[in-house]
């Protein structure tokens, strides 16, 4: 059996052949470059040599073959005093577009992200996103259609990432809720990229969210966070440095796992929400209905609220001493104004020596706009592809 990255390779050069050479589109250093021009741009070829460790004429020459492949572009000459003017050199954003889905049990998301990761298009609909064959289609379909809005071509959507709920048994394949069995054990990167006709990857909803968020949200001014995913049930994902933490099998972030289980049943998830909203009489068909009609002033939010306040402390206590983040972000599919509320009424365990108390991280709700889930996983090709 092909290795999972090697068809990946296999599938990206077939897609993006007329720019790249061979099977491996770029060098580290072409990586390198592109990296620093998406992160700092716009910037001229000196100051590239400046920023890395390259000569200036392997900048030059790395530079001049990039924008050949149509990967960056020149602006007007600058002049910035003696010497020859400055030609800056930018992406060219539009020479490729990544994909991303995040698929629960009741919806999907998904978002076309151009290569300097700004979303271009994008829908959520509902879908029984426990039978893997309905998904499969119907993200197909929402690919097409998100082309087509977008007005691109096809050939330069080279990637995508899909997020769900789970956790990983080994590269590629998740161990997921009984409400997407359909989804467990599955060599789901193949699957996918087999009916979607591109490279895939597959991440966890909750890495993908911290992710997302690092790259659209709090991580902009924290680059360490913990992220608690809360959907269905309670995962995660951590940042730190500005990196994503996934752990040795990827499943670092699973934030459930620090309460017993006999704890469990009350730890802040939409599904218990969900339950004491309909125990209340409120007709709702599942979560995506839930979060779509939320009000915050419903009876059963504050019975939520104070049922899940022991779980929640116990998380946030856990994670501020094993990690001491900067932020403790809340999000997930979440409402926004509860996440508020939880992050309000969020305590740490207390035991100040001296009379002074350690710093705990601030609680904060997530602030990624959409879906940071469906966001994450679009980003993940760019990073493996361009930028890693």
């Amino acid at each position: 059996m092909i290795a999972s990255d090697e068809r990946r390779s296999r599938r990206i050069g077939a897609a993006f052949l007329r720019r790249s050479e061979g099977s491996i589109p770029f060098t580290a250093n072409e990586r390198r470059l592109l990296n620093l021009v998406r992160s700092e741009g716009p910037l001229t070829r000196p100051d590239l040599a400046r920023r890395t460790d390259l000569a200036l004429q392997s900048v030059v020459r790395l530079v001049d073959g990039l924008i050949e492949r149509g990967f960056l572009t020149t602006g007007e000459k600058v002049n910035r005093g003696v010497g020859q003017p400055s030609v800056p050199i930018s992406l060219a954003a539009t020479s490729a577009f990544t994909v991303g889905a995040s698929v629960t049990s009741d919806a999907m998301s998904v978002v076309m992200m151009d290569l300097s990761g700004r979303v271009v298009a994008s829908q959520h609909e509902s879908v029984n996103g426990s039978d893997l064959v309905i998904v499969r289609e119907q993200m197909g379909r929402t690919l097409a259609t998100l082309v087509a809005s977008a007005g691109i071509e096809r050939s330069r959507v080279f990637g995508a990432g899909v997020a769900t709920t789970g956790y990983f048994v080994d590269r590629g394949r998740l161990n997921t809720p009984a409400t997407m069995g359909d989804w467990a054990l599955r060599d789901l990167e193949a699957e996918l990229s087999q009916v979607l006709d591109m490279p895939v990857w597959i991440e966890n909803d909750g890495n993908a969210a911290a992710v997302g968020e690092s790259l659209f949200g709090v991580g902009r001014r924290h680059r360490s966070f913990a992220y608690l995913y809360i959907a269905a049930g309670l995962g995660g994902g951590l940042i730190l440095d500005g990196v994503p933490v996934r752990g040795f099998r990827g499943n670092a972030g699973e934030f459930t796992g620090l309460l017993p289980v006999q704890a469990r049943e009350t730890r802040p998830t939409l599904t218990l929400l969900l339950q004491l909203l309909q125990a209340d009489g409120l007709a709702l068909s599942g979560i995506d209905e839930l979060v779509s009609r939320f009000d915050i002033a419903w009876p059963a939010v504050a019975t939520w609220l104070d049922r899940t306040q022991e779980a929640l402390n116990a998380v946030v206590s856990a994670i501020a001493a094993v990690l001491d983040p900067e932020a403790i972000v809340i999000g997930g599919r979440i409402p926004s104004s509860l996440a508020s509320r939880l992050a309000q009424r969020a305590a740490f365990y207390a035991a100040p020596l001296r009379e002074r108390e350690r710093p705990f991280p601030e609680v904060v709700r997530a602030e990624a706009p959409g879906d940071a889930a469906a966001l994450g996983a679009a980003s993940i090709p760019l990073q493996e592809y361009f930028f890693g």
